[in-house]
């Protein structure tokens, strides 16, 4: 029976973005769902803890997440890859057991280097007024990194053998879980960074043991390395794409408290959480778009429709992250209190960063069709580079504002970078112009209405952003699509809405 990618390869155009949508909905938002509880926690700890203590906490959960991808290596997506190459389950077995191990070891060797080296790290990567008790918190830190790991494998291996309630056990139920215990350890115990991060250490322990029962069927003792040996060159550059990708928001942060201070620091956080909301969104949207468009590169018109892909994608995106930015300062205030105000000046960049992002994805795609994987390390190198670069240089200069603007210049150059590298690799007849001319209008008119704001005010900024939307929505949807494909999709749209009504 042909799998639902399988199928999707049959459709036309038209079919095809709805199946596109339809799984970007279904899958990419039960991920988002996971991911939102993080904005549910947001408003009770940015209100308990000052400004401060609130980016100190922020740290070290982005850490945790940084170690964590660092001790995975690219192995998730190795096995991903060469799970289906095998039919025999016993080789499936021994396949899943020996990336198992091959982590495990890493966790064995790693964690005891950071937890003798905590004082030396912690100095290094924190010098702030909260550094004395950095290394305790990175060692509560290090002490979750066995648990992380087990989660991502036990999720991977359930998401792989279809196993649907148990991965929503795991993935929304840790969720659930650990919400609950950060309110109560809050609310009620009056906790600290320390006793938050125990509640994640918990959580993380109690849900890592479940899912390493949850897969244990699949776990046999290896009979040698020889599947590990033929993942690994697969895995390596995945895995230092991933610590790249991992390692730059750590690094943000070290910047930004470097530079600036941790009261900064903790406003950065903030906005990270209201950039987050395009985050959704760019998340559900890659969770669909790796198997769909694989599914239809042999097709004869399948330019097409990822021409159609990244139009809707930019306009979409664009006039999402707009609206987004006149609502940032409301959002703030309404989730985190006046302290918080002054993160609102990030939320432009980093959010019309993340939408660059999405569309790179697209435009890239041609790395993937070749199999050269990689050549998606010279585009996230030279992103990691360009960001640091700028920060290091605007932050002095426009403080926050400067480090959202690093952010922003990381993920241009590697939306530069990525679909050049791309079109050498395999080439495809892309439309680039309109979607460059957009986002470019809609860069800049974020940039103004900043600069605006930090010189006449919010309102006067509000007002620039509130204008040029429906602008740029309009300018855009005419600029991106012809008149017989603006007629199709508005034909698309008022059946879907005829069909709701009368099913009303």
């Amino acid at each position: 029976m042909p799998s639902d990618t399988e199928r999707a390869s049959g459709l036309s155009p038209r079919g095809r973005l709805k199946f596109l949508l339809r799984d970007a909905a279904l899958y990419g938002g039960a991920a988002a769902i996971s991911k939102a509880f993080g904005l549910v926690t947001f408003p009770i700890l940015a209100r308990h803890f000052s400004v401060a203590e609130y980016g100190v906490l922020d740290y070290f959960l982005t850490f945790a997440s940084l170690l964590a991808v660092l001790l995975i290596f690219g192995q998730d997506s190795a096995v991903a890859r060469y799970f289906y190459e095998h039919t025999d389950r016993d080789k499936r077995r021994q396949l899943i057991s020996q990336s198992l191990l091959f982590q495990i070891a890493g966790v064995a060797l790693v964690a005891p280097i950071l937890w003798l080296l905590a004082d030396r790290i912690t100095a290094a990567l924190l010098p702030s007024e909260h550094a004395m008790r950095a290394p305790e918190l990175l060692r509560l830190v290090v002490l979750q990194l066995p648990f992380l790991l087990l989660i991502n494998f036990s999720q991977n291996i359930l998401k792989w053998t279809f196993d649907r309630a148990r991965f929503l056990t795991i993935s929304l139920g840790m969720t659930v879980f650990q919400a609950s215990g950060l309110l109560i350890a809050v609310l009620v115990f009056d906790a600290g960074i320390r006793e938050v991060l125990i509640v994640c250490l918990a959580t993380s322990s109690v849900f890592g043991t479940l899912g390493l029962l949850f897969v244990r069927k699949w776990l046999v003792w290896p009979r040698g390395f020889g599947y590990l040996r033929e993942m690994l060159p697969f895995a390596v550059p995945l895995g230092v794409i991933c610590v790249a990708g991992a390692f730059a928001p750590t690094l943000e942060r070290t910047l930004t408290d470097r530079l600036l201070g941790t009261s900064d620091l903790g406003l950065y956080a903030a906005g990270t959480k209201v950039a987050m909301l395009v985050g959704f969104v760019v998340g559900a949207f890659q969770t669909a778009w790796g198997p769909f468009s694989l599914s239809i590169y042999r097709q004869p018109d399948a330019a097409h429709t990822y021409n159609q892909v990244l139009r809707l994608c930019a306009l979409g995106m664009c006039v999402f992250v707009l609206g987004l930015s006149l609502l940032g300062g409301l959002i703030i205030l309404v989730l985190a209190s006046d302290r918080y105000s002054g993160a609102s000046v990030v939320v432009f960049p980093l959010a019309m960063g993340l939408a660059v992002q999405a569309t790179s994805w697209i435009t890239e795609l041609g790395i993937g069709l070749s199999k050269r994987s990689h050549l998606n390390l010279y585009p996230y190198l030279v992103s990691l580079v360009v960001s640091l670069g700028a920060i290091w240089l605007l932050a002095p200069m426009l403080g926050l504002l400067g480090v959202g603007l690093g952010v922003l210049f990381g993920h241009l150059a590697k939306a530069i970078v990525a679909p050049w590298l791309a079109q050498r690799a395999y080439p495809l007849p892309w439309s680039y112009t309109p979607v460059v001319v957009l986002m470019t209008a809609t860069i800049a008119v974020g940039l103004v209405a900043a600069w605006l704001g930090q010189h006449f005010g919010d309102r006067v900024q509000a007002v620039t952003i509130a204008t040029c939307i429906p602008v740029v929505a309009v300018a855009g949807w005419r600029l991106l699509f012809t008149a017989r494909e603006r007629g199709a999709m508005r034909e698309l749209v008022t059946r879907r809405l005829g069909s709701m009504i009368r099913r009303a």
